[in-house]
């Protein structure tokens, strides 16, 4: 009798296990479906917000020396886009630099000169359909289109070019940032504030 409610125990046992890993392979299934719906939304996400990765909790404390600020960059608070080096430079009132950044512009666009912020928006769409965040404007081209910083545009959720690009000219005209950097943008300029273009 102790041999039969042994093995009775043992069959009970094994079916028990069997059930447990069939349920845990149910589970890790739903597990993984909930996973993918969620990258996926994240994907989606993303595109126009920050990752923690890519936006740093700080702006760097100095720029590196051979990023410095040009010369003959104006005056007070202002924001620096210099065409040949693609590279941007946040300057406050009492001239101290608070970071810089390279950027994707196009070359000799806009015109070099010293302009104000006329306009804000947080999402716009561009000529060519493509969506972009933080639009900063502060001149116009040749064919009266703004011109302005912004984040990288996305076209059906995919950015045009990557951060790694910043640098080169790939703009139609306006000024592309890394995404953080053109959060910082949107908070630092106002309406009116001065944007200075150098060669």
């Amino acid at each position: 009798m102790t041999v039969a409610v042994l093995a009775a125990f043992v069959i009970l046992r094994t079916a028990t296990s069997t059930q447990v890993s069939t349920v845990s392979a149910e589970a890790a299934n739903e597990s993984s479906t909930v996973q993918k719906e969620a990258g996926q939304l994240v994907e989606e996400t993303t595109s126009s917000l920050p990752s923690p990765s890519s936006a740093p909790a700080s702006p760097p404390s100095r720029p590196e020396s051979s990023a410095a600020l040009p010369p003959e960059s104006g005056s007070g608070k202002r924001m620096v886009f210099s065409i040949s080096q693609q590279r941007v430079w946040w300057v406050d009132a009492s001239g101290e630099e608070l970071r810089t950044a390279l950027v994707s512009g196009r070359a000799n666009t806009p015109q070099i000169g010293t302009f104000q912020v006329y306009s804000k928006t947080e999402h716009a769409t561009g000529l060519d359909g493509s969506k972009m965040d933080y639009f900063v404007r502060f001149t116009k081209g040749p064919q009266g289109w703004a011109i302005g910083f912004h984040n990288i545009p996305r076209v059906n959720g995919e950015p045009v070019q990557s951060e790694e690009q910043l640098g080169q000219t790939l703009s139609h005209g306006c000024i592309r940032q890394a995404e953080a950097d053109a959060v910082f943008t949107w908070n630092f300029l106002e309406i009116g504030s001065t944007v200075v273009v150098i060669s």
